[in-house]
């Protein structure tokens, strides 16, 4: 191989060479432009994302903010709740108290009574002897 043909297989390799680098180099252009999109199709759902974040973060707070306050109203409610329970012991016990003693007052009655009608009963007795004794006169 002569210096001719040696110098004219290297232009050719070169020629080659720098042929396969550009279409290398636009292939990778083409790859990098369609990770750009990418990126900005990702970006463009991330903001989209974002918004939806910054509500749902506002809707939270909101949320947050009568959770608290409904919190606070049931505390208020539970202190009622309790006053009442307290007072509904306190007059259950009154009441108990109350029964107990209208029940002594009925076993005196029921005690009065049966008195009353063992003296009626005496007293019809003796009616009923005068009656036949009279009769018998």
């Amino acid at each position: 191989m002569t210096f001719k043909e040696l110098c004219t297989e290297l232009d050719s390799e070169f020629i080659r060479l720098r042929a396969d680098q550009a279409e290398l180099g636009q292939q990778l252009t083409e790859r990098i432009n369609g990770v750009a999109n990418h990126v900005k199709t990702l970006d463009a759902k991330v903001t989209l994302l974002d918004a939806k974040v910054i509500v749902l973060d506002e809707r939270v707070s909101a949320l947050d903010t009568k959770v608290t306050a409904l919190d606070t109203k049931v505390t208020v409610l539970d202190t009622k709740v309790t006053v009442l329970d307290e007072r509904v012991t306190a007059l259950d016990t009154k009441i108990d108290t109350k029964f107990e003693e209208i029940d002594a007052r009925f076993e005196s009655m029921d005690v009065k009574i049966n008195n009353l009608q063992g003296n009626q009963n005496d007293m019809m007795s003796i009616l009923i002897d005068i009656q036949r004794k009279v009769s018998a006169n």
